[in-house]
Order: C-alpha cells, then sequence, then structure tokens
C-alpha cells in the first residue's frame, strides 16, 4: 500500500474513532448548565429531580437532525406526567447546538415545542455540555435513568417508549383494533378484500391486515397509548370524489381518509383509538374520564384468599393513585383460567377479587369507591376449545384480575 495511502486510512479511521460519543451506557451522566431561553441559564444536576430524562441534540443547520423534535414533543406530552414505578416523570431536553439563536428561537415556534425543555449549547461541539457527552455529530440522544445512568444511546422512538412502558405502574393497553372501511357518506358501501398497513406516528410498520368481504378489518393486540396511521392499498385505482372513512363497530365513523400517491390513509390519534377497539359488552367506564385499564396476573396465598407480597407489591401504584385523588373509583374484575370448570372459576374468581377488595380497604380506599366483577372463566384473553388448547402461558393470561380506574 501507497504511504499516502495508509495516512488516508488512518486519517479516516480517526475521523470515525472521533465520532463516537464518550459516554457509553451505565455511565453516570455529568451535571451541566445550559444557556436558556431569554438569555437566563439553567443547571441541570444528574438525576435530574427523580425523572427520566431524554437529551436530544440537534441543529437548525443539519436538517436531518430537526426529524424528530416534533415527534419527542408530543412523545413528552404523552409520557411527562405518567406515573412511575420509582421515577417522578419523564423530561425531554431539546439542546440546540449552535450559535445561532434566531434560528433557535424560530425553530422552538415554528414546531410548538412547548412540551420539552428548550435549550442552547452556543459554543456548538466545543460546549462544556457537548464536551462531558461526547457529542461529535448530529443528531444524537441520549436517555438518562431516574438514578442518573445513562441507559440507552441513539435509540428509535418505539424504544424509547418502552423504555417509559417498562418503568410505568400501569402498562399501555392493548386490545384488538377493528373498524369497517366505507365511503363517509355511506357506511354499508363498504371496500372488501383492500390491503391495509397499520403504522405508528413515527412511520414504523406494526401489523398488516386486510379487509374482509364486507370491509372489516382486524389488527390484534395493539397498544393503544399512541396514534395511529392506517394506510390503504389502492391497487384497483378507484376514483372517488366522497373521502373513505373508518367505521366503529357501532357503525360510528371516526376519521376520513386523505388520498396518498398510491392509496389512502387515515390519521387516528391516540385520545380516539380506543373508538376502533373490540366492543366489550360490559363497559362500565364508557364515557367516563380519566380511565386507567389494566390488566395485573396476581400469585395470590391459601388458595386465592389472600394477597401473596408480589401481589401487593404489584398493587402499589393504583393504592397511590386512589388515595392522592378522591374522587377515582375502581372497579375489580375477577378472571380465571379455562382449565377449570365454570362453577369453580366463579368461585375461585370471586375469591381473589374479595381479597383484592379487602386489601384495598386496610390500605384506606373507600367501599363506596370499590366495585367487584367475576366473570369467571367466561372471558379469557385466549380462546381455548380444551384444557389442552392453550398453553401454559395463555393459561396464565387468561388468569388475571382487571383493574379500571376512572372518574365517576
Amino acid at each position: 500500500m501507497k504511504k499516502g495511502s495508509i495516512i488516508l486510512l488512518i486519517m479516516f479511521c480517526f475521523v470515525l474513532i472521533a465520532q463516537e460519543p464518550t459516554i457509553k451506557i451505565g455511565d453516570k451522566a455529568q451535571s451541566f448548565v445550559l444557556n436558556m431561553p431569554k438569555n437566563s441559564t439553567q443547571g441541570f444536576s444528574m438525576p435530574y429531580m427523580g425523572r427520566i430524562v431524554l437529551l436530544h441534540f440537534y441543529s437548525t443547520s443539519v436538517e436531518k437532525s430537526m426529524f424528530y423534535n416534533k415527534p419527542f414533543n408530543r412523545l413528552a406530552k404523552r409520557y411527562k406526567n405518567a406515573m412511575y414505578k420509582g421515577a417522578e416523570g419523564f423530561e425531554v431536553l431539546e439542546i440546540a447546538v449552535q450559535s445561532d439563536k434566531t434560528a433557535w428561537n424560530d425553530e422552538v415556534i415554528a414546531d410548538s415545542l412547548v412540551n420539552v425543555v428548550n435549550g442552547i449549547a452556543v459554543r456548538g461541539y466545543n460546549d462544556d455540555l457537548c464536551k462531558k457527552y461526547g457529542i461529535t455529530s448530529l443528531p444524537t440522544d441520549i436517555v438518562v435513568d431516574e438514578n442518573g445512568l445513562v441507559i440507552a444511546i441513539n435509540p428509535k422512538i418505539t424504544i424509547i417508549e418502552e423504555i417509559l412502558d417498562e418503568k410505568k405502574n400501569f402498562q399501555p393497553i392493548r386490545k384488538d383494533v377493528v373498524g369497517t372501511i366505507a365511503y363517509s357518506s355511506n357506511s354499508s358501501d363498504v371496500f372488501p378484500f383492500a390491503r391495509l398497513y397499520l403504522f405508528n406516528a413515527y412511520g414504523d410498520s406494526i401489523e398488516r391486515s386486510m379487509t374482509d368481504k364486507d370491509g372489516k378489518f382486524l389488527f390484534t393486540e395493539i397498544k393503544l397509548n399512541q396514534d395511529f396511521i392506517l394506510k390503504m392499498d389502492n391497487g384497483a385505482d378507484i376514483m372517488v370524489s366522497d373521502p373513505l372513512a373508518i367505521f366503529n363497530e357501532k357503525g360510528e365513523r371516526i376519521v376520513e381518509s386523505k388520498n396518498s400517491d398510491n392509496g389512502f390513509v387515515f390519521y387516528v390519534p391516540s385520545n380516539w383509538n380506543t373508538k376502533i377497539t373490540a366492543p366489550n359488552e360490559d363497559a362500565p367506564l364508557e364515557g367516563k374520564i380519566d380511565q386507567i385499564d389494566v390488566n395485573k396476573h396476581l400469585v395470590f396465598k391459601n388458595a386465592g384468599a389472600e394477597l401473596s407480597p408480589k401481589d401487593e407489591f404489584e398493587l402499589k401504584g393504583i393504592i397511590e393513585m386512589l388515595k392522592k385523588n378522591d374522587g377515582l373509583f375502581v372497579d375489580v374484575t375477577g378472571h380465571t383460567s379455562t382449565k377449570l370448570d365454570p362453577k369453580t372459576a366463579m368461585a375461585l374468581a370471586q375469591k381473589q377479587a374479595n381479597a383484592v377488595k379487602a386489601f384495598l380497604l386496610r390500605k384506606g380506599i373507600p367501599l363506596s369507591h370499590i366495585k367487584i366483577i367475576v366473570k369467571g372463566n367466561s372471558q379469557p384473553l385466549f380462546e381455548c376449545k380444551n384444557p389442552q388448547g392453550c398453553s401454559d402461558e395463555q393459561h396464565m393470561k387468561n388468569q388475571r384480575v382487571e383493574f379500571k380506574v376512572y372518574k365517576d
């Protein structure tokens, strides 16, 4: 190899090494001072107020680095004040690495970045903050947990959501998403056998489906605390003057389509997507606000008559929420495995629900705020034609206690 080529190779390798952040997963995040709007400064000590923190480094001069500014703003709005097991909340710090304050201010206003903390590293890569975190390229995203430890570097937004969901007291609700595609003015004029693609708000593909002969579609076990983008192929080159629409199982029109280059697109915001889930015949919470719906797979002891220490720990978040908010009520619904005969299943579900009720009462939850519902094995998550028709894992998921917390 020629001498010049060796020098170029060494320089190329040096550039690659230089772009690797000096901070690593597991490192203790360092504290720093950040320039803020209106020519102020603010110190950020790590851990930051017991919160999980996302540091998003970008620049208005690096277009690709601004791509996630608005998505991170939406992420912050959804997760900022959620209840976490050990954290006090979630915070996004969007940090512009640049000296041009005018362009930075314009970006904050243009994208309405109101749910995040906006700061600027005015000395660019030479800023003390960038040096501490080894920022040499944009965008760079670093997640710091409530203990001040780096737990992720440049993760996808879906991974950040998984991290936050895992840390929450209440896991996100997953349900079947169902509906019908038809003309917006005529729900009976449906589109059969159309290919459908479900994406989240960040463009990640979630699942594929197809409408049946009646224009109905089904996506199974979808996480509901997110915006949806539903795309429909137009392989038949259908020309429409009347927009298409999604109708739910009750026949209500939920959202109309927008035309795209090769089909139709439906945008379903997170506060609407519960309207296109599989209907629940019991629906005691319909129309009530601040609803939390979570399944707990409790262990129990003494043949179902008492909660185990693990169960009591699992219910800590629900107890805290009910005690902090006097206006909240809780429905406790007992479900059991399909391995049992119906009579035995109902008796066990009643015993377990009563054990939960007794625990809530001991923790100071008023009796008038607790409602017990017993379903036995009449509403399994997994249908089992016979005891051998489901795996042990599926049987365990069928045996559960469902908590629905709501304002009356």
